[in-house]
């Protein structure tokens, strides 16, 4: 009999203890919108994570990136959102504005976030009305890939391995057309229907130190220089210095196998042209093409989704992720995007990394186009409005009043 009590009480001390123990692990439900080799590299992180911390587990659901923020925002709005999850920093203002995602100045202190080890100009982006929203986690931004053999034919490769671009970008453009054998100088996404175009159009109207597309409900696009800017474009593409009509991966191909000297496209295909045989490439910011090196860029954050029933240690344990990520951004900088912390480019594993710190200095430069609900919609008004531009269907100064008339429709509603 003494010995049955014995075992009964020791199965329940055992009992209690094992349901103590996981009961004290914090499951944070975690979306986010990768695919590819970016899904890849953040299963990893999460999955590293994970075993490091006994006492949280981080759960990924991933949603197509086409309705990703429509059901982030319907799940939140319903109360039936994630733990945290991943904005673009464009995204940031429409959620804070809507009340989606919660304030994160002190939360973010209280699990050791510091904020000054940011970079200044990406963090900058997640604040609204002086209120951080987000946790930056990079920056993604053109730059400017160039196949070192191509170009050391045209006599256009300094002995430091750079771009030896003497007078205007567009007359080194005209000398490689002329003097490699690259079919065309440069490409860039230009399908017509696709932001690729906005994206380019973007970077040279800030470099023409160009005013906000809107102030308020007021639209405040500075015509003229909006103007220029497509009139460079358009130009571009009637020399040929660039093809049009290009699918994405068509014109990353282009650049792969050696029909185009040099490519304009975003941090993220780092990993595939390291992956290339034979490709001989080297990688810059955005050149200044006008007054400075300004360049469209957006920036991958982790925010905290609002919650009617708030539960401070779920909300701790998602910010504890969240450091933990960014702390080691060097993981998520094999991805290609550049870092959100400065603590984090100063690491060896991240400078040992080829390429990265070529373009790293690129944050500095990025000019983030949030126009808070109205953003997505600004680039697709303008993106048409280009996209006719390159058909001969209308002039830059036409494409711009159209563009403007959309706009002033837009935020009306």
């Amino acid at each position: 009999m003494k010995k049955s009590l014995f075992f009964l009480v020791l199965v329940t001390l055992l009992i209690g203890f094992t349901t103590s123990a996981f009961a004290e692990a914090v499951t944070v439900e975690y979306w986010n919108l990768f695919g590819g080799g970016d899904a890849e590299f953040m299963d990893a992180i999460v999955e590293e994570f994970n075993a490091t911390h006994d006492d949280i587990n981080v759960d990924v659901t991933r949603l197509e990136w086409e309705e990703y923020y429509t059901k982030l925002k319907t799940a939140t709005a319903s109360g039936n959102g994630p733990d945290i999850a991943i904005s673009h920093v464009t995204r940031v203002k429409e959620l804070a504005d809507e009340g989606l995602i919660v304030p994160l100045a002190e939360l973010g202190e209280s699990v050791g976030i510091k904020w000054s080890e940011y970079n200044t100009n990406i963090l900058n982006g997640a604040e609204i009305d002086g209120e951080i929203y987000a946790v930056p986690l990079d920056t993604h931004p053109l730059v400017y890939y160039y196949n070192k053999d191509l170009l050391s034919e045209a006599g256009l490769l300094n002995e430091d391995g750079t771009p030896k671009i003497e007078g205007s970008f567009k007359d080194y453009l005209a000398k490689l057309k002329a003097d490699s054998s690259a079919k065309y100088p440069m490409t860039n996404w230009t399908k017509l229907t696709a932001e690729g175009h906005y994206r380019v159009w973007w970077s040279l109207y800030n470099q023409l130190d160009g005013s906000p597309v809107i102030t308020g409900k007021e639209v405040t696009l500075d015509k003229e220089k909006a103007v220029e800017a497509i009139d460079w474009m358009k130009d571009l593409y009637d020399k040929e210095y660039s093809p049009l009509h290009s699918e994405y991966m068509e014109n990353v191909n282009l650049f792969r196998n050696g029909e185009a000297a040099s490519l304009l496209t975003g941090v993220w295909i780092t990993g595939t042209l390291e992956e290339t045989e034979g490709l001989n490439f080297g990688v810059i910011p955005m050149p200044e093409i006008f007054n400075n090196r300004s360049v469209w860029g957006d920036s991958h954050t982790l925010v905290i989704p609002y919650a009617r029933d708030i539960d401070e240690e779920k909300q701790k344990a998602a910010l504890t992720f969240a450091k933990w990520a960014t702390d080691h951004g060097e993981l998520w900088a094999k991805a290609g995007h550049i870092p959100s912390k400065n603590t984090v480019i100063e690491k060896e594993a991240f400078r040992n990394m080829p390429y990265r710190l070529d373009y790293v200095k690129a944050a500095d430069y990025v000019k983030f186009d949030s126009a808070g609900a109205y953003t997505w919609g600004i680039r697709t008004e303008i993106t048409t409005a280009l996209s006719k531009v390159w058909n001969d269907q209308i002039t830059a100064g036409e494409a711009v009043d159209e563009a403007v008339t959309a706009i002033e429709r837009l935020i009306s509603r």
